[in-house]
């Protein structure tokens, strides 16, 4: 339960997610995972591959498994959701075998650096808006502005990765468009600029009595994690390790999280392992996340398996096959997350908030902060 702290004469709302210890390990350790990996990779290049192992097998892969919890985790699920299921991954194989096959696998590659940046930007603005729909006081920037403020800092380093001049990602060969340095530098200025005023603002918030801590926090890991994996580290693949640490790991967790929620009433989890296992006890805990793994290296295992016996181990044929299969699986993924998550779904909110919230008025938020604000952003 949200709650308002007191420091001397200031106050804030914590608005968590879950509660302190869950949310100062969502915000502040994973970031905290993320960046370390990212600096021993940095300064020790020759562990990369091992630590890119380490992330695919126990984050990565697991990742995109915790999405069936959401997607197929019930009978109902599978209902609602039949056409994602049994439908939606021919259609994304057939786009990137015709990709592949008819453009160039590094085509896919490109789609896929484009693509992910912007799953895991959209992952994050989800995330936020959890955080926002948490508080009881409407103290927030203007909408255009709050999104802005956002997507500053990942604009600013997908156009810093372009203008380096990359054309190799993961061992791979990737197009990136010429974009000019002082465009990048440009983005960064704005960045900055944004950050201050939301500084700033935050700032008179703690001072009123109205700031949002928890949202507050995750916005600084958000910025953190953007800042240190596109723009920091020069590297472009050492970067994106920090980025896709940090959003495995984040996903992982928010899955987990919701599905303790879900299934926190004992009616919701009669006849259902994962509602069984879904509950905030040492040894389920354990259960639950042993069982993602085990289904992770069941499933990743046998598909690799699968194509190097297929393909008798042939070079160009076998990471031709290996890139349509790996990239229609996250494929397939950023378009179910992009359709299921969504933090404005009454479902949704419903389970992690423990109600549909109701967007408030601009009059409530003149009372709040002084500050004119018709709605939500959009998309949350």
């Amino acid at each position: 339960m949200d709650s308002t702290q007191t420091s001397s004469s200031w106050t804030y709302e914590s608005n968590w997610l879950s509660g302190k210890s869950f949310d100062t390990l969502f915000i502040f350790g994973i970031l905290a995972i993320a960046v370390l990996s990212g600096v021993v990779a940095w300064n020790e290049p020759n562990l990369f591959p091992l630590i890119l192992f380490l992330d695919l097998w126990f984050l990565g892969y697991h990742h995109v498994i915790s999405t069936f919890t959401k997607l197929a985790g019930t009978a109902q699920d599978r209902k609602d959701n039949r056409f994602l299921i049994l439908y939606l991954p021919f259609i994304v194989v057939a786009a990137v075998a015709l990709l592949a096959t008819g453009v160039g696998l590094w085509s896919v590659v490109t789609v896929y650096f484009f693509w992910q940046w912007y799953h895991y930007t959209r992952q994050s603005y989800g995330i936020s808006a959890f955080y926002r729909r948490k508080s009881q006081h409407s103290t927030f920037e203007n909408p255009k502005i709050s999104q802005a403020i956002l997507w500053s800092i990942p604009i600013w380093g997908l156009l810093h990765r372009c203008s380096q001049g990359w054309n190799l990602f993961l061992f791979q060969e990737v197009w990136l468009p010429a974009i000019p340095s002082f465009v990048a530098t440009g983005a960064g200025l704005i960045s900055v600029g944004l950050l201050l005023y939301w500084l700033t603002d935050r700032a008179v918030a703690f001072r009123n009595g109205t700031l949002p801590l928890g949202h507050t926090l995750y916005m600084a890991s958000h910025f953190s994690a953007f800042f240190v994996g596109y723009v920091l580290i020069p590297d472009i693949n050492i970067g994106w390790l920090v980025a896709n640490i940090w959003h495995n790991a984040q996903y992982i967790l928010f899955v987990w999280l919701y599905n303790t929620k879900r299934f926190e009433k004992p009616e919701m989890r009669v006849k259902s392992v994962l509602g069984w296992a879904s509950q905030i006890k040492p040894v389920r805990v354990l259960a639950y996340f042993s069982g993602c793994l085990i289904i992770t290296t069941v499933v990743y295992k046998g598909i690799t398996t699968s194509l190097n016996l297929a393909l008798s181990y042939e070079g160009a044929l076998l990471t031709t096959m290996y890139v349509i299969t790996f990239q229609t699986i996250n494929f397939h993924h950023y378009v179910v997350d992009s359709l299921i998550w969504k933090a404005r779904k009454k479902a949704n909110q419903k389970v992690m908030l423990g109600h549909a919230s109701v967007p408030k008025s601009s009059k409530n938020l003149k009372t709040d902060r002084g500050l004119a604000s018709k709605k939500q952003p959009a998309g949350e």
